[in-house]
């Protein structure tokens, strides 16, 4: 048994899975869960804030306070369905710092984690900021020819291409 899907097998699936998810009348997306985890965490601290926070009542769930979704579902769902994928395979841990990665900017993972933490985390800053998520505007955006999708997408890369030509542009690598 192979241990990899070929792109177009995930493609397949993601597009099937997407579909099922708009018939259900929802979109794909997954920054939801990480905003309610953030007010779960708010609430714990601070449970005075929950009640009167516009950005409780816009992102973490319903108007009126906190809510689990099944898009938090979903995160957990991935996780847990990666863990097993894995383990079921039998592949070991994925390289802590990848090999164009240690090509430019040597063998740190701490130095690595920090740079895939920084960017994540700003992009899906961004992403909350402008209301959207980032998986949810070019997976389900995208595929349902939304302009702001669209947009979203066009900036990702216009943004992306630049950034890792310029990170990775020593010409032996």
């Amino acid at each position: 048994m192979s241990t990899k899907w070929s792109w177009v097998q995930g493609g397949i699936i993601l597009g099937l899975w997407n579909l099922l998810i708009f018939l259900s009348g929802n979109h794909l997306g997954t920054t939801t869960a990480y905003a309610q985890t953030a007010g779960y965490i708010t609430q714990f601290f601070s449970p005075q804030l929950i009640p009167v926070s516009t950005w409780t009542a816009g992102t973490c769930g319903t108007s009126s306070g906190l809510m689990v979704s099944w898009q938090w579902m979903l995160v957990l769902g991935t996780f847990i369905g990666g863990l097993a994928g894995s383990l079921l395979h039998r592949e070991g841990p994925a390289p802590e710092v990848p090999e164009l990665w240690q090509r430019r900017f040597g063998d740190r993972p701490r130095l690595r984690f920090g740079h895939a933490f920084l960017g994540g985390f700003l992009l899906l800053f961004g992403a909350r900021i402008a209301g959207g998520c980032t998986s949810s505007h070019i997976i389900s955006g995208m595929s349902q020819m939304a302009i702001s999708g669209v947009l979203f997408a066009l900036a990702v890369f216009a943004a992306g291409i630049p950034m890792a030509t310029f990170l990775y542009r020593r010409a032996d690598l």
